[in-house]
C-alpha cells in the first residue's frame, strides 16, 4: 500500500469547487472517490479530515446523500434544512443508543 497524500491537488484537477459565504468557516470534510484499480473493478474510498469522528462522518455523508437525492417539492418543503441536519443528530445518536448494551 502506498503512503496517504494530500488530495487537495486531486480534488482541484476533477473540477470540485466551493463557494463559501460570507462568513462561513469549513470546520471539516469528508472526501468520497470512485476509484477504478488496477483490475478494473471500481470501488468507493474515502478520506477525510483529522479530528473528525465515526459520527461526524456518517452524519455528513447521510446528510450529502439525503441533499443530493431528487425530490418532490413538497417533501423538501416540509423540513427546512437546517430541521434535517438535526434528524442526522438524532440518527446518529439512536446508532450510538444501539451499540449499548441493554
Amino acid at each position: 500500500m502506498t503512503q496517504a497524500e494530500p488530495l487537495g491537488g486531486l480534488v482541484d484537477s476533477l473540477g470540485v469547487r466551493h463557494r463559501p459565504e460570507e462568513g462561513e468557516l469549513v470546520l471539516g470534510a469528508v472526501v468520497l472517490l470512485k476509484v477504478m484499480e488496477p483490475d478494473g473493478e471500481i470501488t468507493m474510498r474515502s478520506a477525510w479530515s483529522p479530528g473528525l469522528s465515526w459520527m461526524e462522518r456518517v452524519g455528513m455523508q447521510h446528510a450529502a446523500a439525503q441533499a443530493d437525492q431528487p425530490a418532490r417539492e413538497e417533501r423538501r418543503d416540509a423540513v427546512p434544512p437546517p430541521a434535517r441536519l438535526d434528524l442526522v443528530a438524532d440518527l446518529a445518536e439512536d446508532l450510538v443508543d444501539e451499540d449499548e448494551p441493554a
